[in-house]
């Protein structure tokens, strides 16, 4: 895997490795419930300065490499030790097993921050209320468990938690991806271009003032075999909000983002943490849908395509 720095003069239209993975809170971190207090000294969250970790199994196979070219994807500033560790920031390292069975098994150390426990009947997508029922991680410890979930569901692995708790993300938990492109399509032929591949769209209400950003497109989602009705991919043209895993490039203040969205007819699946079987198979339909739009996008207008928490997506896996 290159680093994203080797590509920053090439006119930015190619295209750049990732991980050989096929795919939601971002790797930065999610905050705090509102309303409730964070206490970093009390019995339930450990003394000052008390440390953890967490464990990230990735499959054997998984190079250490493109562990950390993705974790220079959300976090750019991380540093590669001479033991092979790597220093994120936040005062948390990730850490490879050198042990002979140890391949592909790292241990995130973090400070240990924990708030209130998940108030009921708020969603779960990634696990952690089931995971810390006496308080879920925050600040540092939160980013840092974050971090390695969505390295899990990219790179088809789990995380054990300090706790046993075991969360494996679907591979597919995450479908909205963004082409991130120096080039802007009109709404009009933004429109003419996908209509062959996807002849259902529908160009929505465009202000008069919008020239070749600001626009939107909803294309109707069906899933063959499937009861549900009312999906959707909502696909939003707009200036770029800036991408830490593409900030050697020099053209991205004034770059486009095209944001494809999978919209579900139920939002409350948006909270689920493991879907059934017909909802795995939409999510999967979805994410292939969203990667042949990104797909042409890339080879018509050029740039890159990241996914919603920020990793690059090699444009070769959505064919």
């Amino acid at each position: 895997m290159r680093d994203i720095a080797e590509d920053a003069d090439r006119n930015g239209t190619g295209t750049t490795d990732s991980a050989s993975a096929s795919a939601s809170a971002g790797a930065d971190g999610v905050d705090a419930v509102e309303g409730h207090d964070v206490d970093e000294t009390s019995a339930g969250s450990g003394a000052e300065g008390a440390r953890t970790e967490h464990r990230l199994q990735l499959p054997r196979g998984t190079a250490a490499a493109d562990v950390l070219a993705m974790v220079r994807n959300v976090r750019p500033q991380a540093v590669l030790g001479e033991d092979g560790t790597i220093e994120i920031g936040d005062d948390t390292r990730l850490v490879p097993d050198p042990s002979p069975r140890g391949a592909g098994r790292w241990t995130i150390e973090t400070p240990r921050v924990r708030e209130d426990p998940l108030p009921e009947g708020l969603g779960d997508s990634h696990g952690y209320g089931k995971a810390f029922p006496e308080g879920l991680p925050f600040a540092a410890e939160r980013r840092a468990l974050d971090l390695v979930w969505s390295l899990s569901r990219r790179l088809y692995g789990a995380v054990v938690t300090d706790g046993g708790a075991r969360l494996e993300p679907h591979p597919f938990h995450v479908r909205d991806l963004i082409v991130v492109s120096p080039h802007a399509l009109a709404p009009e032929a933004f429109a003419q271009l996908i209509a062959p591949l996807e002849p259902e769209a529908e160009l929505d209400r465009v202000p008069s003032e919008v020239v070749r950003t600001g626009y939107s497109v909803t294309i109707p989602l069906t899933t063959p075999g499937s009861s549900v009705e009312g999906d959707a991919i909502h696909v939003r043209v707009g200036r770029s909000t800036g991408h830490p895993a593409l900030s050697a490039l020099g053209w991205t203040d004034s770059a486009v983002d095209y944001e494809l969205v999978h919209l579900p007819a139920d939002e409350a699946e948006l909270d689920l943490e493991s879907p059934d079987a017909e909802t795995a198979a939409r999510w999967s339909h979805a994410y292939r849908r969203i990667g042949l739009i990104a797909g042409l996008l890339t080879e018509t207008v050029g740039g890159y395509v990241v996914d919603l928490e920020g990793f690059l997506v090699d444009p070769a896996d959505l064919a």
